[in-house]
């Protein structure tokens, strides 16, 4: 009880995100955003705040920033898919190396199968109308997870080798190699990675008045990761890069523990394969970004003990998207600066269960402005036509998507902005085919999205203190949402009206140097209330949504000397609920993480050697995010890397 209001008051006290900058190193005594003709409205983590943490996919790191919450389906290979401030998980783009990863069938990305080995900035961006390597598609999202690897053209990495072996609790082994060749006009990389994963951890709930104590069974994990890239740069002006990615897994699905059966055997195998092209031109005042991509994704869901006429239920889909598109960016002025763009989307799901092989088509178009008069002025504009088969209808639809932005300086060290944008998602495929849960009906979600920041920047002598705070608004009507439609077991997608959702960001990032020492702390606190107004009439009105907390944030310390390297991790989430119906039995409990980490770097002429070592969750918080799905207790992880 104690926990309950302490951990939201000191958060709220101590705290305060990072509006989006990178903080340069401690010596420069600068924030600045990595390009401000490109963005002025950016979250970044960096390279060694990424690596430090041996987190075992991207959903880990994104639970560090501010407004995004994290559905966590399970440990190591588990889902998990990210929300923007309670909006839809088709609402955030992820785009890796300037192209969109999202799924065809989901809609989205899971992500757990995005490993971190090899990120080398991430970035969390709300508005980027001129900047040409966003794709349209991701523009007019609600925000964009920006992620940049070894395979990147603005890629920082300067080695040619990197060799890591990871072992961990609960039979967690990984390995994974990076190789580069950079001459004078071409570049070549390639990486790859396998893990695999026992999950056999002991875990406890309370069943009613009943404490339970027992092991996860059928978790078990094995993935494979791999990617080449070569880049060609002919001349100064002209880059072009061909990639080529895929992944393949095999996973034991252990379903809600409350009706766990020890003898179930439910499997969840797939691959993946995403291909892209992309020319990029910069000459005087123009900037120009053309791609070409594809993705093709086969999933398999295999239950060899359901109980229908054959015995087993076998499930398998196969989708695949081409898209292409072209921006271009032009500036008349050194104050004003256009972007023009066009894209083309085309995707398809085939599967034995399915009524023909549904189909979409999307065409985009966009134009964007930055404009420095009174202060900075983004704006966008974009047009979306959908052309879809469901079944065996067919249907068309359009949507005006704007967005603006305005934000100028209070003297050196303050700044202020306001945002807004109206948004869409459309129904993913899943939710209008996969097995009983699917929908056909389903509405085109819709969103309206403001916010206001203000940002103050202190620099003190060899030191330098961030911070950001940001009220915002969303209001989404035919929101989609998974609900008990039958009973407690039988789930289907439903477009459930109106919802709306107030809060506030806050983020505080303070890093002082002395000697050979840094130190530095990040605190993050999100504060939001989500709730369902369609029907005064209804029994769920003005009831909180299903799994949005109130309060959620974490409390980071760093620690620096010569070769050695520390931290301590607190993360909080709050109470939340399971179902839209705020009863008691569906409440969820707030808990409480401690993660703590060290690292040791030795310098071996033109290599070095890092070991790493983290331990989570160290006072054995037996917790969930999902109801039901159980989360390990303490674990560790162990990582020897050599670079060259």
């Amino acid at each position: 009880m104690i926990l309950r209001f302490f951990i939201p008051t000191l958060l709220i006290l101590a705290s305060c995100p990072v509006f989006g900058q990178e903080a340069k190193s401690i010596e420069e005594i600068v924030i600045s955003p990595s390009n401000d003709k490109e963005n002025s409205i950016q979250v970044e983590l960096s390279k060694d705040k990424i690596q430090n943490k041996l987190a075992n996919d991207l959903g880990q790191i994104l639970s560090l920033l501010p407004g995004l919450q994290i559905k966590n389906y399970g440990d190591v290979g588990g889902l998990k898919t990210v929300s923007f401030r309670s909006l839809g998980a088709g609402h955030t783009a992820l785009v890796q190396d300037h192209s969109s990863v999202s799924t065809t069938q989901s809609g989205q990305a899971d992500l757990s199968s995005f490993p971190v080995d090899f990120i080398e900035k991430l970035e969390l961006i709300t508005l980027s109308p001129t900047r040409t390597q966003i794709p349209i598609h991701a523009k007019l999202a609600g925000v964009v997870v920006n992620v940049e690897s070894v395979h990147s053209y603005v890629g920082t990495n300067t080695r040619n080798l990197i060799l890591g072996l990871q072992v961990g609790s609960f039979d967690q082994y990984e390995g994974y190699l990076m190789l580069q060749k950079i001459s004078k006009k071409w570049a070549g990389t390639l990486s790859g990675k396998i893990r695999s994963y026992g999950g056999s951890y002991p875990y406890t709930y309370l069943n009613g008045n009943t404490r339970i104590t027992d092991r996860r069974e059928n978790n078990s994990l094995l993935e494979y990761f791999g990617t080449t890239s070569v880049q060609f740069s002919p001349n100064q002006h002209h880059q072009f890069q061909l990639r080529i990615s895929g992944n393949e897994y095999k996973k034991n699905l252990a379903g809600a523990v409350i009706f766990y059966n020890s003898n179930t055997a439910q499997y969840l195998n797939g691959y993946g394969l995403n291909g892209s092209f992309n020319h990029q031109f910069k000459k005087n005042r123009w900037s120009v970004f053309s791609s070409l991509n594809y993705q093709k994704n086969n999933l398999q869901y295999l239950d060899s003990t359901y109980l229908n006429s054959l015995g087993y239920l076998d499930s398998r889909y196969y989708s695949s998207q081409f898209d292409m598109q072209s921006q271009a960016a032009y500036s008349i002025t050194e104050k004003l600066e256009i972007l023009i763009g066009s894209s083309l989307i085309s995707e398809e799901l085939k599967g034995k269960s399915l009524v023909g092989n549904p189909y979409r088509n999307t065409s985009e178009s966009i134009f964007g402005i930055e404009w420095k008069a009174v202060g900075k002025i983004l704006a966008q504009v974009g047009v979306q036509g959908i052309f879809e088969k469901r079944d065996t209808v067919s249907q068309n639809q359009w949507n005006l998507l704007p967005a603006v932005s305005w934000s100028f300086d209070l003297g050196r060290k303050n700044r202020i902005g306001i945002v807004y944008r109206y948004t869409c998602r459309q129904p993913s495929f899943n939710e209008l085919y996969y097995q009983q849960i699917g929908n056909t009906k389903l509405r085109t979600e819709k969103a309206h999205i403001a916010s206001l920041r203000y940002d103050l920047t202190l620099p003190f002598k060899k030191g330098i203190s961030q911070t950001m705070v940001q009220p915002f608004y969303s209001y989404v009507y035919d929101k989609i949402l998974a609900i008990p439609t039958k009973n407690l077991f039988i789930w289907s997608i439903q477009n459930i009206g109106i919802s709306d959702a107030a809060g506030i960001e806050f983020t505080q990032f303070i890093q002082k140097k002395m000697q050979q020492h840094t130190l530095g702390m990040r605190i993050n606190y999100t504060f939001q209330y989500t709730q369902d107004i369609s029907d005064p009439n209804n029994s769920t009105y003005r009831h909180i949504l299903s799994y949005s907390p109130l309060n959620s944030g974490s409390i980071e310390l760093d620690y620096s000397w010569k070769k050695l390297s520390f931290f301590v991790l607190t993360s909080y989430l709050g109470e939340r609920y399971a179902l839209n119906q705020n009863i008691p039995s569906n409440l969820l409990e707030a808990y409480l993480l401690l993660d703590a980490g060290a690292s040791y770097t030795q310098k071996l002429k033109n290599s070095e050697l890092t070991i790493r070592l983290v331990v989570n969750n160290i006072t054995n918080k037996q917790y969930n995010y999902i109801n039901y799905f159980v989360m390990p207790g303490t674990h560790f992880n162990i990582r020897i890397q050599y670079a060259l």
